[in-house]
C-alpha cells in the first residue's frame, strides 16, 4: 500500500470535520470574511495547506537522512516548513480582511514586560516539568515493552548538535516565532489545545526520536495552556525559545559529548 494514502485520508477527514464545524458551530468566529466566496477560498487554501504539509511530513519520516547526507543539504532548507507556515498565515490574513496583525496573532499592545517574564518562567519551569514527565512516561512504556531500551540518536539531532552557534540561534529564533504564530496564534485559537498539540507533535516526527516527540508533546501542552490562560502569544514565544535553546545549546551537546557520539 502506498504509505501516503492513510495519512492523506486522515488529514482529509480532519479538514472536512473542520469545515463542517465551521459551518455549523462557527469554528472560525474570529475571522471576519467579507464574503462567502472569500470564506470558501480560505477553506480551499486550508485544505491545500494541510494536504501539502502532511505529504511533506510523511516524506521526511520515510527517509531519515544520514549525517553525511545532512551535511550536503543547504542550511536554508531547514526553514522550508517555517516558510510554508508563514505563507499560509499571510494568505489567510489577506483572505480574512487584513485585520490588525497584533489582533490576528493575539499580541496585546500592553503588558509586554509581564508577558516576557511569564514566558521565561514557563520556559524554565516547563522544561523541568517536561523532562520529568517524559522520563516517567518513557519508564512506563519501557516497562511495558512499548519503548526501545536503547534507542539510537537521530542523525538529525546529531547533525544539529554539531552546528555553529549562529546557526543554532537562527533555528531557535525561527522556531519560537513561526511555530508559535501558527500553532498557538492561529491553530489553537480555532481548533483548541488538544488538536493543536497533536498536530504540533506530528509536525516534528521528522526528528526521528521517540523520546523527543514525547517531550515535544508535553511542552506543547504546557505552552498551549499558557496561551489559553493569557490569550497572549508572547509568553509562548519566549517559553518555546527557552526550551529549544536549553536543548540545542546545552543538553544535546552535553549528551553527545558524554556518550562519545559525534555529530
Amino acid at each position: 500500500m502506498n504509505p501516503y494514502i492513510i495519512p492523506l485520508a486522515c488529514i482529509a477527514a480532519v479538514f472536512l470535520i473542520i469545515v463542517a464545524l465551521s459551518e455549523r458551530r462557527n469554528l472560525f468566529a474570529c475571522d471576519h470574511f467579507t464574503s462567502p466566496v472569500l470564506k470558501w477560498i480560505a477553506y480551499a487554501w486550508l485544505g491545500v495547506f494541510l494536504l501539502s504539509l502532511t505529504a511533506l511530513v510523511v516524506n521526511s519520516s520515510r527517509h531519515v537522512p544520514t549525517v553525511r547526507e545532512l551535511g550536503r543539504i543547504p542550511f536554508y532548507s531547514l526553514f522550508m516548513l517555517h516558510a510554508i507556515l508563514v505563507m499560509f498565515l499571510v494568505v489567510w490574513w489577506l483572505l480574512s480582511g487584513r485585520p490588525p496583525v497584533r489582533q490576528f496573532l493575539n499580541i496585546p499592545a500592553a503588558g509586554g514586560g509581564q508577558a516576557v517574564m511569564t514566558g521565561l518562567a514557563v520556559g524554565i519551569g516547563g522544561w523541568i516539568f517536561t523532562i520529568v514527565m517524559a522520563l516517567l512516561i518513557v519508564a512506563i512504556l519501557a516497562g511495558a515493552g512499548l519503548f526501545p531500551k536503547a534507542p539510537e540518536p537521530s542523525p538529525m539531532i546529531a547533525w544539529m548538535a554539531a552546528l555553529p552557534l549562529w546557526k543554532k540561534a537562527l533555528i531557535v529564533c525561527s522556531a519560537m516565532t513561526v511555530e508559535e504564530a501558527f500553532f498557538r496564534g492561529w491553530l489553537q485559537k480555532r481548533v483548541g489545545l488538544i488538536a493543536s498539540t497533536a498536530l504540533f507533535a506530528l509536525a516534528h516526527t521528522g526528528l526521528g526520536q521517540p523520546f523527543l516527540l514525547i517531550g515535544v508533546s508535553i511542552i506543547s501542552l504546557v505552552i498551549g495552556f499558557t496561551f489559553y490562560r493569557t490569550k497572549n502569544l508572547i509568553p509562548g514565544v519566549i517559553a518555546h525559545g527557552v526550551f529549544d535553546a536549553v536543548q540545542l545549546f546545552v543538553i544535546i551537546p552535553i549528551a553527545f559529548r558524554l556518550t562519545g557520539i559525534q555529530g
